[in-house]
């Protein structure tokens, strides 16, 4: 809730007479001057006093942060990790009574107005970048008791407690530890658990690697295969080897609001066995892969809101999720799993899952932190046009990071990567039957005398008109007007362009016009000369 300038006033007020005043006894017996004892709520503030620094996140969250043991922020309300909770218990434990919940909020409104008068910093889940760019490197939370944190620079990782004036991390109820990191291990350990196939192993560990590195936005992992290719099983041990949690595997969402609740509280998110998958979740997986924030109205309020800001990590499986959106194929890893030919039992494939964990969790960590130190290397000759860079472009230097980390000059991650752009572009289209059309009509278009292009101008309505003269029958799907073929247009266009289709649209007066150019593109693994310079005139 917000306070006026005047309550934040005295609050600080509040808060520099009671850091200044002599240590007051503490407990039931203790009086007040008038000779009375304290109220139980101003029992609650001094203990939460006592123990807690308060602030406020950068997304609006109030926070305390223990002044002894590890620097985890608890927001103020919420369930059972909560402070509110967290002083109930500590005010029973004390007097062998409960509080009343009056005293309880009589006591959380005047801890939130502590909160609400310091400046706002970021609260962390999982990951918090110690820099503006990855090689500046990061920390990772281990999620445990202790507070134990994973920092990775490019010379070196290790593990211990989070330094004054790093980061805060802050945790959910899904948020499950993460074993202490072993160095010495392989990920061939996790090879051997998984039955991905050789032709996406390389592109599941760049997945990997970049989904601990913050800051950035990290593509979607599709786990493709046949009935039972054991895709739930390894869904669930990618996800807990990131951000172990108590649900790593979900059910699809049933609305935005059930999704957005399920991204808040964790960084990996898995979904389980999708069927379909709707327009609003592929919308909202994209939004989640490159940065989102939904904003709600705040519980017993009526014009109070609240915002859900997040950046996420994820990873589905299925054997068919039915037609892709084109914007979400672009975002999109597919990983196929082959038939098992020799399986385990549940026991003894988990066990020896969690024996191996501590060791490939310190794999990846070293792989890491190798990449971190070719990424400056890599970042400026992208800048100069030597390395082609995808739509997510932070992602594609994590995999020419890896290709030099490899050393391998006959395979590269991102060339794969970069060719399977071109390949879900071509399914998005051939599942489309606009995309296929235009397709089809561009490829029969004569080239010009002039300059050999295949070129096609005119209006929307004439298009639709050519297009639908060259199917020879439409059906229901089809678009009827100019309007929802400009729409249709506009869903598939960044696929089309992939395969050499370039929408332009214009308007003269109140003329609009579409103008189709045709031109194969060459292959998108082979870096292309960069231009020349532009030479600017002088400033005068």
């Amino acid at each position: 809730m917000d306070l006026s300038p005047e309550d934040l006033a005295a609050f600080r007020a509040w808060k520099e007479s009671t850091q200044s005043a002599p240590p007051q006894p503490r407990g039931p017996a203790a009086k007040k001057g008038d000779g009375k004892p304290p109220s139980v709520a101003d029992q609650i503030i001094a203990m939460a006093d006592s123990r807690y620094e308060f602030g406020t996140s950068d997304a609006g969250d109030l926070y305390a942060v223990p002044k002894d043991g590890p620097r985890i922020a608890r927001l103020l309300r919420g369930g059972r990790i909560s402070l509110r909770a967290e002083l109930a218990r500590t005010y029973y434990g004390l007097h062998g009574k409960a509080a009343s919940s009056s005293a309880l909020a009589d006591a959380m409104l005047a801890i939130e107005g502590r909160a609400q008068a310091e400046d706002p910093v970021p609260l962390h889940l999982r990951v918090a970048p110690l820099g503006k760019r990855p090689e500046d490197g990061f920390l990772l939370d281990l999620g445990r008791a202790d507070g134990l944190v994973v920092t990775v620079t490019p010379q070196m990782w290790s593990v211990g407690p989070a330094a004054p004036g790093q980061p805060l991390f802050r945790r959910s109820q899904l948020t499950q530890p993460l074993p202490i990191p072993k160095g010495g291990g392989s990920l061939k350990e996790l090879r051997g658990l998984l039955n991905v196939t050789d032709e996406s192993w390389p592109l599941l560990v760049s997945w990997l690697v970049a989904g601990l590195v913050p800051g950035i936005p990290h593509p979607l992992l599709f786990l493709s295969g046949e009935q039972g290719t054991a895709k739930s099983t390894a869904t669930k041990m990618l996800v807990q080897l990131l951000d172990p949690s108590a649900a790593p595997a979900r059910s699809t969402p049933k609305d935005p609001d059930d999704w957005s609740t399920a991204a808040v509280g964790s960084w990996v998110v898995g979904l389980d066995n999708l069927s379909r998958i709707p327009e609003w979740l592929s919308d909202a997986m994209c939004r989640a892969a490159t940065g989102d924030a939904n904003v709600k109205r705040t519980l017993y309020s009526d014009s109070d809101v609240t915002v859900q800001e997040f950046r996420r990590v994820l990873i589905v499986n299925g054997i068919d999720v039915g037609t892709l959106r084109g914007d979400l194929a672009d975002r999109m890893i597919p990983v196929h799993l082959h038939r098992i030919t020799q399986r385990r039992t549940e026991t003894a494939l988990w066990e020896a899952y969690d024996e191996a964990q501590p060791r490939i969790v310190g794999a990846l960590l070293d792989l890491l932190v190798r990449t971190l130190q070719e990424l400056p290397e890599v970042r400026e000759k992208a800048d100069k046009g030597e390395i082609p860079l995808p739509r997510m472009a932070d992602y594609g230097l994590i995999m020419a990071a890896l290709d030099k980390v490899s050393g391998s000059t006959t395979t590269s991650i991102l060339s794969d990567y970069l060719k399977q752009r071109t390949e879900l572009a071509e399914e998005v289209v051939e599942s489309n039957q606009v995309g296929t059309q235009v397709l089809t009509f561009m490829k029969r278009m004569p080239p010009r005398q002039e300059d050999g292009l295949q070129v096609w101008h005119g209006t929307a309505a004439e298009l639709l008109d050519e297009l639908t003269s060259q199917i020879g029958m439409t059906n229901e799907h089809w678009p009827k007007t100019p309007g929802v073929l400009s729409n249709r247009l506009n869903r598939v266009a960044s696929d089309l362009d992939k395969l050499g289709v370039d929408i332009a649209r214009t308007k003269s007066g109140s003329k609009r016009s579409l103008t189709v150019t045709y031109v194969p593109k060459p292959d998108p693994s082979v870096p292309q000369p960069a231009p020349e310079p532009v030479q600017e005139p002088l400033m005068q």
